[in-house]
């Protein structure tokens, strides 16, 4: 653990510091000086409406599972942009499961289950737009097999948990029970098929919503980013977060976006601007949301 987070502060600083090195004064007061203010109102929009699409599709996958309201969805959405702040992300997305109520892991798996969908449509784009490789069929079968085949990947873990019950019968049966409850959630977030194309649907839209984000806020600062330099933007700042985990994803992001986007004074701020636009803004939000909510139950 330790290790990890020196190396989550290395690549941090490693991040900032590039960064640092392709900004100049003179550019950016020139940036600021011609900011398109209603093309980053319209951004700003944009990260409400992906905020409200995220909410509506772990919402619709949570309802074919558990009772839950939409406020309540919502609320623990907002929330882990606050406590992303203080964990890494993917710990960050596991934490606020807990605000939505009812059975965790059932929770948890319609949540994971929906932001599959989205790595998978980020998958096919990648190989649409930029070529294929192994890697990407790799992760594109990973993504595949669990989301269409899931008895099969369930069958798999049982077989799995079989070798683990011949070391230790009381770990093997809490496995066992956390798994059933992930497959029951997973399955039933599934089972429905119109279902499941809204889903597929909405995560879509939430990809559309945020790779035009980086185009909005790049045309705001005078910056032309194209549609594949915005993917490939895109693509990159969820890959580096992801691999740094860094609270927030802070330096990661905009690393991905800023080398995507061509080192420059205006591509770091494009960077920064849309980090800050969709998420770190909503991180206060969820602050006020997260102590309200812990507060009431308190």
């Amino acid at each position: 653990m330790r290790k990890r987070k020196i190396f989550s502060v290395l690549l941090l600083l490693l991040s900032l510091g590039y960064m640092a090195r392709t900004v100049k004064i003179e550019e950016l007061k020139e940036a600021f000086s011609i900011a398109d203010l209603k093309l980053l109102s319209l951004s700003l929009g944009m990260a409400f409406s992906s905020i409200l699409i995220s909410t509506l599709r772990w919402y619709i996958a949570l309802r074919e599972i558990q009772d839950v309201s939409f406020r309540k969805t919502f609320t623990a959405i907002l929330s882990g942009f606050y406590m992303m702040v203080f964990l890494p992300p993917s710990v960050g997305h596991l934490a606020k499961v807990k605000l939505v109520g009812g059975d965790y892991f059932k929770a948890l798996s319609a949540l994971i289950f929906g932001i599959s969908l989205e790595g998978l449509i980020l998958v096919i784009i990648s190989i649409v737009a930029f070529g294929t490789s192994m890697w990407k069929f790799l992760l594109l079968g990973l993504l595949l097999v669990p989301i269409f085949y899931d008895n099969a990947t369930y069958n798999v873990l049982q077989a799995g948990l079989h070798l683990v019950r011949r070391i230790s019968p009381r770990l093997a049966r809490r496995l066992e029970d956390y798994v059933e409850r992930i497959h029951f959630g997973w399955r039933n977030s599934k089972k429905n098929p119109s279902t499941f194309a809204v889903l597929l649907f909405l995560s879509a839209l939430a990809v559309l919503l945020q790779v035009g984000g980086i185009i909005t806020v790049g045309k705001a600062f005078g910056l032309s980013v194209g549609l594949l330099d915005a993917i490939k933007a895109f693509i990159l700042s969820t890959l580096f977060a992801v691999i740094s985990g860094i609270p927030s994803g802070i330096g990661a992001n905009e690393l991905g976006i800023t080398l995507a986007l061509g080192s420059s004074t205006k591509s770091t701020l494009v960077a920064f601007t849309y980090k800050f636009i969709y998420q770190y803004v909503w991180s206060f939000v969820g602050a006020v949301e997260f102590y309200k909510t812990v507060g009431g139950k308190s």
